[in-house]
């Protein structure tokens, strides 16, 4: 599969090396300096191992100044490092670029989420210079993108259980995407779901969803989660409401409304499964900085503070778990 052809930023734009002692706060000079040696490392005559071993260095630098520094100080160094020839080097990547450039309007679209996933399902790479593919190699590999595949296979696997549990479940997904879960599912595959909706906003990923999905009856309804919030049962009553992306965008007064929403969706035993990114992933320095991809991070406290408007009543069981690389934490209810 191919995403078409990818247009260089450096074709567009030139950003002046610029004095990174005017521009940031004091103790950046070292992060300056691996700049320099990863865009030496990126351009230079260099085998791949190194290249990979020098974006390492990058994620783990970035990772570090960011839980290390005043906000203030962290919006700062930021912006300078924007200024830094590296920036041009890095959005050769599809991946990174997509991302800062949001030409749907948002990071972490359906592409993205493609290319992350291409790497198991042996997909054609998006179209990149050299140096773009050595970066697209490293980043769609990195802790947050192992994290999306293995929340992926996640979601497949509880919709397989479920099969085993209810004949003909209901299920919809929230914020659906491409919803490439549905593609490992062998439920769905083998047409042992009852109705199967795909919610996003995003019509153009619903067609995609349409196109891929509808032979095993996925259905799909071009909608904002936030019509969920004023009428959540206006679309049904489901065994299983999930969703696995958007919470790591909204607040926690809009997210626990939601969640109580999904909630109440449910039919008497049916199952509730949220995921959101752990705070503190490698990735996070390298996404703020270089790919402007703000999430919002919660811990485990955090995830269970989203269930406190459901009636202890109606719950029977709460679970907190995380994928085995640690980056992502689930949410699951049950409801009685």
């Amino acid at each position: 599969m191919s995403f078409g052809t990818f247009d260089s930023a450096v074709s567009r734009t030139h950003i002046h090396p610029v004095d990174p002692q005017l521009l940031v706060p004091p103790r950046a000079d070292a992060l300056f300096g691996l700049y320099d040696q990863v865009a030496t490392t990126l351009t230079g005559d260099f085998a791949e191992p190194a290249k990979q071993a020098a974006l390492d260095q990058l994620f783990t630098g970035l990772r570090d100044r960011k839980l290390a520094m005043a906000p203030t100080d962290w919006t700062a160094l930021v912006a300078a490092s924007r200024q830094h020839p590296l920036m041009q080097l890095v959005h050769q990547d599809p991946f990174t670029y997509r991302a800062f450039s949001k030409p749907r309007g948002y990071a972490g679209d359906a592409v993205m989420m493609d290319y992350i996933y291409g790497r198991e399902e042996h997909w054609a790479p998006p179209e990149a210079t050299d140096i773009g593919r050595s970066v697209f190699q490293f980043t769609t590999s990195a802790p947050a993108s192992e994290g999306v595949r293995a929340r992926r296979a996640y979601i497949s696997t509880r919709i397989d259980r479920l099969v085993e549990e209810r004949r003909h479940p209901h299920i919809l997904a929230i914020a659906a995407g491409h919803m490439r879960e549905a593609g490992m599912s062998a439920a769905v595959r083998r047409r042992k779901t009852g109705r199967y909706i795909a919610l996003d906003a995003d019509a153009e990923s619903l067609r995609e969803v349409e196109r891929s999905y509808a032979n095993y009856g996925v259905e799909t309804v071009t909608a904002s989660f936030r019509r969920l919030l004023t009428d959540p049962q206006g679309i049904g009553e489901f065994d299983f409401v999930y969703s696995t992306g958007l919470f790591d965008y909204l607040n926690q007064r809009t997210a626990r409304r939601l969640v109580l929403g999904m909630f109440q969706m449910l039919r008497p035993g049916g199952k509730l499964l949220v995921a959101n990114f752990l705070p503190g992933v490698r990735d996070i320095g390298y996404m703020e900085t270089f790919m402007d991809w703000q999430l919002i991070y919660r811990s485990r406290r955090d995830m269970v503070d989203l269930t406190m408007d459901i009636p202890e009543e109606e719950v029977e069981e709460v679970r907190i778990v995380s994928e085995d690389c640690r980056n992502i934490v689930f949410l699951e209810l049950r409801k009685t």
